[in-house]
């Protein structure tokens, strides 16, 4: 077997010296060797009136779909932020199914009720997620105008994934499902629709618990009782 010749030690040594202290400079300033570049996504925001009443009822966000290499079916997913004591916190989220028929453009709608209810005001801020076969970006999908609350009002049509549905038809299947179940809900007292699900509150009788009816647009029910 050949020696090596005591110089390749030497310039070996050094070699790793050289990449040591560079790593650690990067880890030292909070980076790698190979960063990736956040995406970034250029959809807008818009009022959406769907009952035609001339008053917003929901909030929508158009984005341009990437083409070329883009799967059959794919998930958007949008996480809704608003400024609370200089953070960003999320109020709602939505994700929606969309093939290649629907085009170039992807629409996510935010119920205009929510807001309302939760008294927050613009500018929003949404972090977009584009999931699929070989597809997957992530980033921040841009900032709405500062839109105040009291421009939403709590609509009955609320536009979900599976389309429009009717809040005043909602209630009917859950007091159906309440007596089919023996379950007595009491007076109602908060309805909503936000994170892709109805949330219904019933308030307690008696001093007793109140309850907590969560229904999906898929049929899905679930509920929980709620103490003050």
């Amino acid at each position: 077997m050949r020696k090596k010749h005591p110089g390749y030690y030497l310039i070996l040594i050094i070699t790793i010296q050289v990449l040591l202290v560079f790593s650690l400079n990067l880890l030292a300033k909070g980076e790698t060797p190979s960063p990736e570049e956040p995406f970034s996504f250029s959809g807008r925001f818009e009022l959406v009136d769907t009952d035609g009443n001339g008053i917003s009822d929901h909030l929508g966000y158009y984005l341009p779909l990437p083409a070329g290499s883009r799967p059959d079916l794919f998930w958007v997913c949008g996480e809704l932020q608003v400024m609370m004591n200089n953070q960003w916190r999320t109020i709602d989220y939505t994700a929606r199914s969309f093939g290649q028929e629907c085009g170039a453009e992807a629409a996510l709608f935010f119920y205009g009720g929510e807001l309302r209810r939760l008294q927050v005001s613009g500018p929003f801020r949404i972090l977009v997620e584009i999931r699929g076969v070989n597809l997957q970006l992530a980033g921040v999908g841009g900032f709405s105008p500062a839109y105040r609350y009291d421009q939403f009002e709590a609509a009955d049509v609320v536009l979900t994934n599976q389309g429009p549905f009717s809040t005043a038809q909602i209630k009917k299947v859950i007091n159906t499902w309440a007596e089919g179940q023996g379950l007595f809900l009491g007076p109602l007292s908060t309805v909503t629709f936000t994170f892709d699900r109805w949330r219904l509150d019933f308030r307690g009788i008696d001093g007793g618990p109140g309850k907590r009816v969560w229904y999906a647009p898929t049929g899905e029910i679930n509920w929980t009782e709620q103490y003050n």
